[in-house]
């Protein structure tokens, strides 16, 4: 049908629109970054965690890097796909409670043909910051350690969603967080993947509270030191600066 041709172009195309007016306008900062260099520095590929309602963001800095992220068959995720591809992000659809398997399976495929993948492993429905299990399992499979990685924005709208969606202000500021690595050996029992994806949820839901906690209070935030870093990927930049009061948030991302 012609609306459902329109929509399916207008609505990527709007949400683009919206992701980079956001993403070029915030002021980023960086904090623990030293996870994600030490596995580049190495040439490791990484599977990328973050949780749903950290998607828009999250999806401006992880722009044209080669990866793949594993999103719902829904119509929504249609939309979602088509979107993340105009940032240079591939998709592979499916979910770890829908058509499971087989887009695990691709998904493997792919990342052990030399890309990084990234997964919502709360997503698409839920329940809000439980990791399901899928992450774990592609883990294992491909062999790459897992980031955690999250925002916080210091101006933003929770929308009344399942996740309490968060959108961002313009002009806002806002830091990047990413985790200590989760590794998932090859041959693990049932137990130790449990234990893995305790260990995921557990400091995926550290560093989203410190990413949350970052802009309430400014005396407590003088005291987190980020050490002055710059770190490219194709045509991404980040860079850190100094936390004290006094100085200019011009970070480009």
């Amino acid at each position: 049908m012609l609306k459902d041709w329109l929509l399916l172009r207008l609505i990527p195309f709007l949400g683009w629109l919206f992701i980079s007016l956001i993403g070029k306008t915030v002021r980023w900062k960086v904090r623990g970054e030293e996870h994600l260099k030490a596995l580049k520095e190495s040439g490791e590929h990484v599977i990328y965690a973050f949780w749903h309602n950290r998607l828009l963001l999250i999806t401006y800095a992880l722009r044209h890097r080669g990866i793949i992220v594993l999103v719902s068959s829904s119509r929504d995720g249609e939309y979602i796909s088509r979107t993340i591809h105009k940032f240079g992000t591939g998709a592979i659809r499916g979910s770890t409670t829908s058509r499971g398997a087989r887009a695990l399976l691709q998904m493997t495929k792919k990342l052990k043909s030399g890309y990084d993948g990234a997964v919502t492993p709360d997503g698409p429905q839920g329940p809000k910051y439980k990791v399901q299990p899928g992450i774990v399992h592609l883990a294992q499979k491909t062999g790459l350690p897992i980031v955690p990685v999250t925002y916080g924005a210091g101006r933003k709208t929770i929308l009344n969603s399942w996740d309490a969606f968060i959108v961002p202000h313009p002009f806002s500021r806002a830091v990047l967080v990413y985790g200590s690595p989760v590794e998932v050996p090859a041959k693990s029992s049932a137990e130790v993947r449990e234990a893995k994806r305790e260990e995921l949820e557990q400091t995926l839901k550290v560093i989203t509270q410190q990413a949350d906690e970052y802009f309430k209070d400014e005396t407590r935030k003088a005291r987190h030191k980020v050490t002055n870093y710059k770190f490219e990927a194709r045509s991404t930049k980040y860079e850190t600066i100094s936390n004290d009061r006094n100085t200019n948030d011009q970070n480009n991302v």
